[in-house]
């Protein structure tokens, strides 16, 4: 009993956390139902807490690498919580809640499916790794490819993952990166502008915003099928909404970046 108690205190914490950092996610984690609700809330709240090393917007690259590839190290070798203190170090201070708490949030996983969240929740530090040191500088579309697949992809597989651990069901995996690529680059287009404040582009050399949109309509296909693919259930109701919020969103951008340029009044 003491344990179950435990757990729903963490529980508890961790829907308290999921909801500060995203509302998109917050309700359909919430209504999941047991150990997936566990699996799902703690492999959302390790990917934040790794994501906000990524964009942190004062530690120098460096040290964020560095960061970023320890923790891939302490997820791979199963290290204790005071590990991941340690190795935070004098950044702990300025990193958010959600990356001090990221052992929690681990544990929290059933520990059935935990080593493969952890596994692929490492990878995904690696390679954030890799794009904070380029400073995220994307030259062509194979580099557009990779980021988006690094950081979007990645995270659906996951949840593949997840789903098919909990009731054996099936997902479209290639539809599932596409699914991935597709929120991805909305999420860049949307926001551009404050992406630009830090110094950062994810256009490729070269390209408009036409082409970015462009791809964005390329992935949607796919990520319409993924959802298709997926029975009406707990997978389903987690992936509609961002769908359904992504193509609100693009197609925002797109009447603001494609809208034909006004007429000059005749004098």
């Amino acid at each position: 009993m003491e344990e179950m108690t435990a757990t729903s205190q963490q529980l508890s914490k961790a829907h308290a956390m999921t909801r500060v950092h995203s509302t998109t996610w917050y309700d359909p984690i919430k209504s999941m139902p047991p150990r997936l609700n566990e699996a799902c809330t703690g492999t959302y709240l390790m990917l934040r807490a790794i994501d906000e090393i990524e964009d942190h917007p004062t530690l120098p690259a460096a040290d964020r690498a560095t960061l970023l590839r320890q923790i891939s190290v302490a997820l791979q070798t199963q290290r204790d919580a005071s590990h991941f203190d340690t190795i935070m170090g004098d950044n702990y201070g300025n990193l958010p809640d959600v990356t001090r708490d990221l052992p929690q949030w681990a544990a929290l996983i059933p520990r059935d499916v935990a080593p493969r969240v952890c596994e692929a929740i490492a990878a995904m530090a690696d390679r954030m790794a890799e794009w904070v040191l380029k400073e995220f500088r994307i030259h062509s579309r194979d580099d557009l490819d990779c980021y988006t697949y690094a950081v979007g992809s990645a995270t659906v597989l996951i949840f593949c993952d997840l789903w098919s651990w909990y009731d054996g069901a099936p997902s479209d995996r290639s539809h599932g990166i596409a699914f991935g690529r597709y929120l991805q680059a909305v999420n860049m287009l949307v926001d551009r502008e404050e992406d630009a404040e830090h110094g950062v582009d994810f256009l490729p050399a070269g390209w408009k915003v036409r082409q970015m949109i462009e791809y964005a309509h390329d992935q949607e296909a796919g990520a319409v099928a993924y959802i298709n693919t997926l029975s009406p259930g707990p997978a389903r109701d987690f992936f509609t909404g961002p769908l359904l919020r992504a193509q609100k969103a693009l197609r925002s951008v797109e009447a603001l970046v494609l809208r034909p340029p006004e007429q000059n009044a005749a004098p």
